[in-house]
């Protein structure tokens, strides 16, 4: 199922926390994670570059047939650690959807600050950490698209809100 208009998000978390991948969610799902409104079609997660990680992820997404988006036909791509090592984004069509992963994203701070300041969820007895509001603002303003105006005010109402809860 290689469609930019389904994708499998629970799977695809259980699948990263399952093979115990380092990894933080970020971009349209932390939206949606956190709150908001915003539909999404693709995944995004933050990844750190190290060998087993790389690894972990390369060997529990070879199933899914990852491929980079609009990758020529007939050129071949090497789905592997090394792949993933030498790569600061990969943006991938899945048979689960679309799936970005990110080493460096733009507006973030270095992996190990995202990953300490992300908010962590329950997924099935598992850690699931999604980046802090301000982390996502900052990624969102980073990016500059007109949308991301529209996801950086939902987000500053998200923490208003909670804000107002404690």
């Amino acid at each position: 199922m290689r469609s930019n208009e389904s994708i499998e998000f629970l799977q695809i978390l259980r699948l990263l926390t399952e093979a115990e991948c380092d990894f933080v969610v970020i971009g349209g799902l932390a939206l949606q994670i956190l709150g908001g409104d915003f539909l999404t079609y693709d995944s995004d997660f933050a990844f750190i570059r190290r060998r087993e990680n790389a690894r972990s992820l390369a060997a529990t997404f070879a199933p899914y047939h990852p491929m980079p988006v609009d990758w020529p036909e007939g050129v071949p791509f090497v789905w592997d650690e090394q792949t993933l090592m030498n790569s600061a984004v990969l943006t991938l069509v899945t048979d689960l959807g679309r799936i970005d992963f990110l080493a460096e994203p733009e507006g973030a701070p270095p992996y190990e600050l995202l990953k300490s300041r992300a908010t962590t969820f329950d997924l099935e007895g598992r850690i699931v950490h999604v980046a802090c509001i301000e982390d996502l603002i900052s990624m969102k303003r980073a990016a500059g698209r007109p949308k991301d105006l529209a996801h950086i005010a939902e987000l500053e109402t998200i923490q208003r809100l909670m804000d107002e809860q404690q």
